[in-house]
């Protein structure tokens, strides 16, 4: 239980960048991570995640570019909580074009939920 409550921090305080016209996802448990080099990629059990209006919401990429001093403590939380069989939620601000040509959430945070 420390653990997650350590991850929850390292979220607020590693990832907790400014979200002017934010949209919350609401909580959704994580089917599977898919991660690579340059980013890794949440698929929410639910099918889709609530997002800023963008193309495709069955799935929230990471980058590391995005997240360059955050990314392994962002991926070590997603995995904990798909590993924990706990739920995440996070704040997404606009869309981005993703790996497969459509415009994806951009993720801000992420953060574990508890029971």
């Amino acid at each position: 239980m420390n653990e997650i409550k350590l991850l929850i921090a390292f979220a607020v305080f590693s990832l907790g960048l400014p979200c002017f016209a934010a949209v919350g996802s609401g909580d959704f448990s994580i089917l599977k991570v898919e991660a690579t080099d340059t980013f890794f990629t949440l698929y929410p059990t639910s099918g889709s995640v609530q997002n800023d209006g963008c193309e495709d919401g069955s799935k929230v990429v990471f980058w590391r570019t995005d997240f360059p001093t955050g990314y392994d403590s962002a991926l070590s939380i997603a995995l904990a909580a798909h590993m924990g069989n706990r739920k995440v939620s996070m704040w997404l601000d606009s869309c981005k074009v993703g790996p497969w040509g459509k415009r994806l959430p951009i993720p801000r945070s992420i953060v574990v939920i508890g029971n």
